[in-house]
């Protein structure tokens, strides 16, 4: 593809990194370069205790659990973000509570979710960024689940180096996570960071994801180290992961500003399109993806033309599915009437919005969409 959605900034750093890594023969966990990414990792997003694991869907199973979230919970959760949201609270068999999300940020919606916590009293809610794009609300939800005691686990997936009013995306919640797959806007290829400033609760998630066997540091007894206390997970990120995670931190301010102008760019060229998100006063944002919102033809010309562009080079994804759609898992949906998952999934077109696009390449498949609607 020549044009592909997303690729990683590989440097010399990386290269330096894994070598390292290699050199001191030890690739498993609980290495040097894990400590170093958590602690350089936990800066960003003001946290002080970061746990570097193995994929972003550990980390929301992870943060479930340490919450003791059970059978009867129920969670609030976005029905437009990827499945792994869902996914995650159905690992530990509760209640998926699914919001409508409001139509600027692609976020939760307040109002939806004031009237769901009244109805349901959940024990947690999933605050999830799309796209680069700081949630609209966040700071109306974080203070009414302050007020009514509910944990947020925030997912700054997508939006990893956003600010809302100068405080950066991640920093907000009771936990946070962030997925490091290879095209999110930093990446180790698989894995995540979760975090918190809650020392208990960050006890709970180490314990967890070392298999729930608390014995394990050099200074307790061999005979010691298998000991459980209960059901509990491999979730560690391997030692070499971390070290390209390290080399992808030396690069975090580029990768921004890179982001950041293939936005602009695309804000710039794309003028005459609707875009599928709204920058919101005082937020800043890092177009993880820049999206258009096609909601003007029908969705069989939207997949038409997104076929086209595929045969040319130019990769491109729809929006997200709405999770109300997920088959096997009982979950109850709420909305205000708007059905704007449905149209999203529908509507949005995912373009090309890797660092290495310039002015031309934008340009580029902007005359192909173009030429696809002259002669379509």
């Amino acid at each position: 593809m020549k044009y592909p959605l997303n690729l990683p900034l590989i440097t010399q750093y990386e290269k330096k990194f894994v070598n390292d890594v290699l050199k001191k023969n030890w690739i498993s966990v609980n290495g040097e370069y894990n400590k170093i990414f958590e602690n350089k990792f936990g800066k960003i997003i003001n946290k002080k205790y970061n746990l570097s694991v193995q994929s972003g869907t550990a980390a929301l199973h992870l943060a479930l659990k340490a919450l003791n979230i059970k059978e009867k919970d129920y969670i609030l959760c976005p029905n437009y973000s990827c499945s792994a949201n869902i996914n995650s609270i159905s690992q530990v068999r509760a209640k998926p509570i699914l919001i409508e999300v409001e139509n600027e940020t692609l976020g939760l919606d307040y109002e939806i979710v004031k009237k769901a916590i009244l109805k349901f009293k959940p024990k947690a809610l999933q605050l999830v960024h799309v796209y680069g794009f700081p949630a609209r609300d966040t700071l109306k939800i974080i203070k009414l689940c302050k007020k009514k005691k509910i944990y947020v686990i925030e997912d700054a997936s997508e939006s990893l180096g956003a600010m809302i009013k100068k405080k950066p995306v991640g920093s907000f919640g009771d936990i946070s996570m962030v997925s490091l797959r290879s095209e999110k806007m930093i990446g180790v290829g698989e894995g995540a960071m979760i975090s918190t400033n809650n020392k208990k609760i960050f006890e709970n998630i180490n314990l967890l994801a070392c298999r729930n066997m608390p014995f394990r540091s050099k200074n307790d007894l061999y005979w010691k180290k298998y000991i459980s206390k209960g059901e509990g997970y491999n979730y560690l990120m391997p030692h070499i992961l971390a070290a390209i995670g390290v080399g992808q931190l030396k690069n975090f301010k580029k990768i921004i500003n890179k982001k950041i102008k293939v936005g602009n760019f695309y804000r710039k060229e794309f003028k005459d399109y609707k875009f599928a998100q709204k920058i919101i006063k005082g937020d800043k944002v890092v177009f993880w993806l820049n999206v258009i919102n096609l909601n003007n033809f029908p969705k069989e010309r939207v997949r038409k033309l997104g076929n086209y562009l595929i045969k040319n080079g130019i990769e491109v994804r729809s929006g997200f599915w709405p999770l109300n759609n997920t088959p096997n898992i009982k979950k109850i949906y709420i909305s205000d009437g708007n059905k704007h998952s449905k149209e999203f999934f529908e509507k949005f077109l995912v373009l090309p919005s890797n660092i290495n696009l310039n002015l031309k390449d934008i340009r580029f498949i902007k005359k192909k969409i173009q030429d696809f609607f002259l002669n379509n």
